[in-house]
């Protein structure tokens, strides 16, 4: 509704320019252009946008010093999925005569946006290519042509554009580049050419000397060589950089550091990466290695870490251990299963609208997120009805 209400503004400010320049140099069309404007506001409140549209591109003919309104209406058209119509807006007035340099290449700026929301990657190509031939400071073209490029998983492209962006934004694209060096070289990891591999990840150190990614790579590389030492090494200095891929990097840690003989050093790395910050992968990883010696030490283990961090994760595997031991329940206590079943149930929404998927904890008749009418339906599954 909100969105409705601009358009109409808009397209009533524009029309409304129209014709008060109109009356202001050429009082002759004053007329011409009133009758015009309230036929093209008639169509618009009778739900009528595409000849109200009609209407209001031929006003632009008597007003060309709305174009920036006008690119404006087009804009909003492409926010509200309306395509088709930013396009002709935005076309209609790259057709007109006496646009300044500016103001031409905005709109083909726009135009631009508008054939990449369609998907016409490659119409959309061209056209900020020009832009960006045009003018090599230009940032928003060559940043749309990098989209275009990642999107089309073009990698070598992608590298070219991003270089380009690096002298615009000085070192600001130096991290992006080596993310698309790190694509290739896990690409060339999976054909199995280790030198391609290799080459990939000098150049992706080279823009970004910390890429814990290119790191994760360099240990697939000496996996596939059998030099599980080195792999074992590479994940821990990823994971240090970034905690995160711990929780993706943990089993081939545990089977370098198994291969290498050195599962030992895995668990004070894990005893130390538990006390730098408590990650639940981490947490389980070590409870898992205690219990193959000692089940209750892996058990109380888990009791202490839990009832400061409780989680879900955490919790199955406690369970399981206490059903292995034949222990009982009261291990675990219940006062800890109820903590974690609230926490969960907390951050869980009840209910969920049809169309759009907008979830919530409370009901809605109209719908937030597409504004229709009786969508909403309770949540099914474990965690609802």
């Amino acid at each position: 509704m909100a969105e409705s209400v601009v358009l109409a503004f808009l397209l009533v400010l524009a029309a409304g320019c129209g014709w008060f320049l109109a009356s202001r140099h050429q009082r002759r069309r004053r007329s011409h252009v009133s009758r015009d404007y309230f036929r093209g506001l008639n169509y618009l409140l009778n739900e009528q946008p595409d000849k109200a549209v009609e209407v209001f591109l031929d006003l632009v003919e008597f007003n060309p010093d709305a174009v920036e309104t006008y690119m404006a209406l087009g804009s909003l058209f492409r926010r509200r999925g309306e395509i088709d119509r930013a396009i002709r807006f935005h076309k209609h007035i790259i057709s007109r005569s006496g646009l300044d340099e500016q103001q031409r290449t905005r709109a083909l700026r726009e135009l631009g946006e508008d054939y990449m929301q369609a998907g016409l990657l490659d119409r959309a190509e061209q056209l900020f290519s020009r832009l960006a031939e045009e003018n090599r400071q230009d940032e928003r073209s060559a940043r749309q042509l990098l989209t275009i490029y990642q999107q089309e998983k073009d990698w070598h492209k992608a590298i070219e554009q991003a270089g380009r962006l690096r002298q615009i934004d000085g070192r600001k694209s130096a991290e992006v580049i080596a993310s698309l060096y790190c694509e290739l070289a896990d690409s060339a990891l999976r054909r199995k050419d280790r030198d391609r591999t290799r080459q990939y990840l000098r150049q992706a150190r080279r823009y970004d000397p910390d890429n814990a990614r290119a790191r994760i790579i360099e240990a697939g590389v000496a996996t596939s060589e059998g030099r599980w030492s080195e792999a074992a090494g590479y994940y821990q200095q990823a994971c240090e950089i970034e905690p995160d891929y711990l929780s993706f990097a943990c089993g081939p840690m545990l089977e370098s550091h198994r291969r290498a003989g050195r599962l030992d050093e895995f668990d004070q790395w894990l005893e130390e990466s538990i006390a730098r910050r408590p990650m639940t992968t981490a947490i389980l990883a070590l409870a898992r290695r205690k219990a193959a010696s000692d089940p209750d030490r892996a058990a109380d283990f888990l009791l202490e870490h839990l009832s400061s961090r409780p989680t879900v994760h955490g919790l199955d595997y406690l369970l399981d251990l206490v059903y292995r031991q034949q222990d009982s329940l009261d291990r675990v206590g219940s006062g800890l299963i109820q903590d974690i079943l609230r926490r969960l149930l907390d951050n869980q929404p009840r209910y969920r609208c049809r169309h759009c998927g907008f979830s919530s904890s409370t009901w809605h008749w109209h719908c937030p997120g597409c504004r229709r009418w009786n969508t909403t339906a309770a949540v099914t599954g474990v965690l609802g009805e």
